[in-house]
């Protein structure tokens, strides 16, 4: 009997002293410790958790999810340490080359073009974003620069500016819908777009950010004529002042692991231009849904819907398809139209690991339509195509993406297309900054 009333005893103090160790604190300090250059109160904002909020060893590995999940860390070990009325939360991180200056190079169906950048993930150990690039091309010439504060000072207060000057040839294709197989150019025109732009905007949970972006360019074109004789076109567009305001709500739940990703992505924007400051009057509406599932530790699945309209779109805003981020087996930008829609299905897997480089093969399948349903008025020449119901295309593939362990992007993609209805493969390659 008294054998019994000892173990009753003793499992009652077992069990109190586990419900008092496990007990929720309040959370009153940050501490980083280990190769990082994140400052501790970076190290709240990237772990989802701030001071006074309640914190128990059992939030521990959703914090270390979150901070390998901001693709900064190679390792991220955290603790809870004692402190005069709580707890404070003790990362010890090893960082991930936070930047990169490296050349590119970029190789479509259409285009060449060798260029540079420099990126930094991580400035000051704020979690700062600096990117700074220009390139070189056969079509399309450009250089511009980004810096986004997603923290201002700690705060939910997020702030970008930009600048971005491009040159381009803008080919216009006739696309017969009748012929589908036709990648013929109708008329080609050069473009000159100078654009500058800021942002502010604010985080309501570290997954849900509103932003407001007031945007103005100048635009005008020069030189249009056919491509294949030589002979002088009608300019497609009238020069002037593209000035704009955007509004944008951003749902992102993704969690990043090594080249892996799940998780929801959805994305509303709506873009009106300014009366009075811009020439053309426009309207644009966007919606992004992706989902991502990480199976078989490292494998992953990604579907996308992406949806577009607009209303009197001038000619350097209009909607695009064909390229590496939507229709992959043909020419970029092969289809115009203030109405597109895109779906497209991507599933990856690990091949080997060597060195530093990480190698991933990749298989895809996208489907698209283009076309116009609210043009503009006398100042937009349309060309015979663009005035029908629009078109629907698809494609399949493959590709290949190499990522360096200690570097936050990936540095080389090259895919391959297979156009269903234009019979025709493609082939999309990227060295330096990946944009896929």
């Amino acid at each position: 009997m008294l054998v019994s009333l000892r173990v009753a005893v003793a499992l009652l103090v077992a069990q109190a002293t586990s419900a008092f160790a496990e007990a929720p604190r309040s959370i009153v300090g940050f501490r980083v410790e280990g190769h990082s250059k994140v400052s501790s109160r970076t190290l709240g904002y990237l772990t989802h958790v701030h001071l006074g909020d309640q914190i128990s060893a059992e939030d521990l590995p959703a914090i270390q999810t979150a901070l390998i999940s901001s693709e900064l860390f190679k390792s991220a070990i955290v603790r809870l340490e004692d402190a005069p009325g709580g707890a404070i939360v003790v990362a010890t991180l090893d960082d991930k080359w936070s930047w990169i200056a490296a050349p590119t190079l970029y190789v479509s169906p259409t285009t060449r073009a060798f260029g540079g950048g420099f990126v930094e993930n991580d400035f000051g150990g704020r979690d700062q974003k600096l990117l700074l690039y220009g390139q070189l091309g056969t079509q399309r010439s450009l250089v511009f620069g980004t810096f986004l504060d997603p923290a201002v000072h700690g705060t939910k207060l997020t702030y970008r500016i930009d600048l971005y000057a491009e040159h381009k040839v803008v080919d216009e294709y006739a696309n017969p819908p009748n012929l589908p197989t036709s990648f013929a150019v109708t008329r080609e025109t050069t473009q000159t777009f100078l654009d500058a732009g800021a942002l502010v905007g604010w985080s309501f949970r570290w997954w849900l950010v509103g932003d407001f972006r007031l945007r103005g360019a100048y635009v005008y074109y020069r030189d249009p004529h056919d491509p294949n004789t030589g002979v002088a076109a009608p300019a497609p567009e009238t020069d002037g002042w593209d000035v704009s305001a955007q509004a944008r709500l951003t749902l992102d739940r993704r969690i990043n692991r090594f080249g892996v990703r799940w998780g929801p992505y959805v994305q509303l924007e709506l873009e009106q231009s300014v009366p009075g400051l811009d020439s053309y009057g426009f309207e644009i509406g966007l919606v992004r849904a992706y989902y991502s599932w990480r199976l078989f530790c490292e494998h992953e699945l990604e579907l996308r819907v992406i949806g577009n309209a607009g209303y009197h779109l001038p000619l350097n805003e209009e909607l695009t398809l064909g390229g590496a981020t939507d229709l992959r087996g043909y020419d970029v930008d092969q289809f115009r139209g203030d109405v597109t829609g895109v779906v497209r299905a991507e599933y990856s897997v690990p091949i080997v690991r060597w060195w530093v480089l990480a190698f991933r093969a990749l298989a895809f399948c996208d489907s698209g339509y283009s076309g116009f349903h609210f043009r503009r008025g006398s100042d937009r020449d349309y060309l015979p195509g663009d005035l029908g119901a629009g078109v629907f295309r698809d494609d399949v593939g493959g590709g290949l993406r190499v990522y360096v362990e200690n570097i936050v992007v990936p540095l080389l993609g090259l895919d391959v297309g297979y156009g269903i209805q234009g019979h025709s493969p493609e082939l999309y390659f990227e060295l330096g900054l990946t944009d896929f």
